[in-house]
């Protein structure tokens, strides 16, 4: 490259070497043209840098590329840039100027260098070729180009010109399509997926062919091969539908041709195996631009199992109604015998106040075998007595009338407690249906004031007095019905004026979100502030205290017993509904400080 001399005159020595410097720059670049070495000369003026090729054959086509609105350069034949136009530089963010002379894979990504290289290399002149290309711009980004290239011969000089065209828009084109398309697809397959969960087909009949379009879901509704069409899918198509039904679909369509409103049919569809589907249809006329009707478009729902569901609903709620009506109609039985084998009348009896309440299980099928009674003996004490026979069924009830009756009549043999429930036990094992019960049997003399009693798996009586509360313990005894040869012993309480004896059945203590011991404890609370009242008091307070407006999932026998004093006449005593008003305030402990409990029945 010779540079003109600088502005001014320096001394003669130093402008004689100067001058020689550049005769030598000179003479060695000649010597490269003559030797082929040199595709181009750069020479640097007062104007700027000047390209100069061995050939000025390419200036027209120069002028043409200038004004395109795509990169265009022309490389020698060993790749080095000979001329780039303003585009060019634009597309890489460099000087024009400072392109020249570069290789051009240095204008490239190094991914697409060798594909640039390849591309010059089988590039013959005459020919043209194209690639995709990465441009690199100055910032680090890359530009998408399309490189067309031709080969030229220029009086024996190969050049090669290249038309870089822009890509950016085409790709940002190209995948704005693709996610559109991606995203068509998506929602075409979640159409597809939740017209097969809902087991719904859309489907379009063309009035001027007479041709049906279904979606895939309709295939499988109709049980008809897919890849059928024609008069193989007619043929298919009328089979499919249930004899009865055949005619429904098309004399709907013709009626929504006449009216021009939506319609809705009800169809049964065969399949192939047999297997009969409910359908529902639903369409609409589509019309043209010029409002003539162009056909059909609607939908089929399988509605199968909906209608399946529906029915079975349906026979369940019948079979509920017939089961609720058959249950309040036993619980209406049982609590019938129930009451009817339990005492009309307490007896009156000279020193003693009763007072009962029974009270049947809240929920039908549970009324069960609790019961309670009192008579006189005919040595003129008075026998009281509860039970509870397992079980809610008329079994029980059944049973339970048994038991009763049977232990009134051994307690008239004059026989202890103990062995009426011995001899009551025998007869329940004799029964042989393995049924069990439970029974607590005493008797009273008001003028002895002893209380003896026997208990076969019962909870043990409660004794309210002047010096508390507290549950009578005795002698252990298994339930009835459980070892034909048990044994049960007596137990003796002395009595004063003024004390109450409270006999009851499991329903009023036991909880199922409390332990035993915690209903005992209970019971004592409730009693805790009862001492000295009329028996009907303490038995409705009880009940009020323990059972407080709730449900009750078990029968309830409750019998209260008072010794009276002297000097108080006997009152006259009956066994009398359960009052219902509400819970009292908590009772006090015991004189001891806490309720008396008994661990389970076994140990009574």
């Amino acid at each position: 490259m010779t540079r003109p001399p600088e502005d001014g005159v320096g001394e003669p020595a130093d402008e004689l070497g100067r001058l020689r410097t550049q005769i030598d720059e000179l003479d060695r670049a000649l010597t490269a043209i003559r030797a082929g070495d040199v595709d181009a000369v750069v020479l640097a003026g007062p104007h700027g840098h000047q390209l100069y090729t061995l050939v000025s054959a390419d200036r027209p086509y120069r002028v043409i590329v200038e004004e395109m609105g795509d990169g265009a350069v022309t490389v020698s034949e060993r790749g080095i840039v000979l001329y780039a136009n303003q585009r060019l530089a634009d597309l890489v963010g460099a000087d024009r100027a400072a392109l020249l002379g570069r290789e051009v894979t240095e204008l490239v990504h190094a991914s697409t260098a060798n594909t640039l290289l390849s591309l010059l290399a089988t590039t013959a002149p005459g020919t043209t070729h194209q690639e995709e290309l990465e441009l690199v711009h100055a910032e680090g980004s890359t530009v998408p180009v399309l490189a067309s290239v031709t080969g030229l011969d220029i009086e024996g000089v190969i050049v090669r010109c290249l038309i870089l065209a822009d890509l950016t828009d085409r790709r940002r084109g190209e995948e704005e399509l693709a996610g559109a398309y991606a995203e068509l697809s998506r929602s075409a397959h979640e159409l597809e997926e939740a017209q097969r969960i809902g087991r719904i087909g859309s489907w379009f009949w063309n009035a001027a062919t007479d041709e049906v379009s279904w979606s895939a879901q309709m295939f499988r509704i109709f049980g008809i091969d897919p890849t059928s069409s024609g008069t193989t899918f007619r043929r298919a198509l009328a089979a499919s539908f249930h004899p009865e039904d055949a005619t429904l679909a098309t004399t709907a369509r013709d009626r929504a041709f006449a009216d021009r409103r939506p319609f809705v049919v009800e169809q049964r569809i065969v399949h192939a195996d047999g297997d009969v589907r409910q359908t529902v249809t639903r369409g609409e006329v589509v019309s043209d631009a010029e409002g003539a009707a162009a056909g059909i478009r609607g939908t089929t729902q399988d509605v199968t199992e909906q209608r399946r569901a529906v029915t079975a609903v349906l026979e369940a709620r019948a079979a509920l109604m017939r089961q609720t009506m058959e249950l309040a109609e036993e619980h209406r039985i049982k609590e019938s015998l129930q009451r009817a084998v339990l005492p009309a009348r307490l007896p009156s009896v000279a020193g003693v106040e009763l007072a009962a309440r029974y009270l049947p299980a809240d929920m039908p099928s549970l009324v069960g075998g609790d019961w309670y009674d009192a008579f006189c003996l005919p040595d003129g004490s008075l026998a009281v007595a509860t039970g509870d026979v397992v079980g809610h069924d008329l079994e029980a009830a059944a049973t339970m009338g048994q038991v009763r009756n049977a232990l009134r009549a051994y307690a008239f043999s004059d026989d202890r407690p103990a062995e009426v429930l011995a001899r009551l036990n025998r007869l329940i094992t004799g029964l042989g249906d393995t049924g069990l019960a439970t029974a607590l049997f005493g008797c009273i003399d008001p003028a002895q004031r002893m209380f003896r009693w026997a208990c076969g798996g019962h909870p043990p009586p409660l004794l309210i007095g002047a010096s508390g509360v507290r549950l009578l313990s005795g002698p252990a005894g298994v339930m009835l019905g459980a070892f034909p040869a048990a044994r049960y012993a007596d137990a003796h309480t002395a009595v004063e004026p003024g004390d109450l004896l409270v006999l009851y059945t499991d329903g009023l203590i036991e909880r199922r979100d409390r332990d035993l011991d915690d209903g005992f404890a209970a019971l004592a609370r409730a009693a805790g502030d009862l001492g000295g009242q009329p028996a009907e008091t303490v038995c409705a307070t009880l009940m009020d205290r323990l059972l407080p407006d709730q449900e009750h999932e078990d029968d309830v026998c409750l019998l209260v017993l008072r010794v009276l004093p002297a000097d108080i006449p006997r009152p006259y005593t009956a066994a009398i509904p359960g009052s219902r008003t509400g819970p009292m305030p908590g009772a006090p402990e015991t004189e001891a400080g806490r309720a008396t409990t008994t661990p389970g029945y076994g140990s009574w």
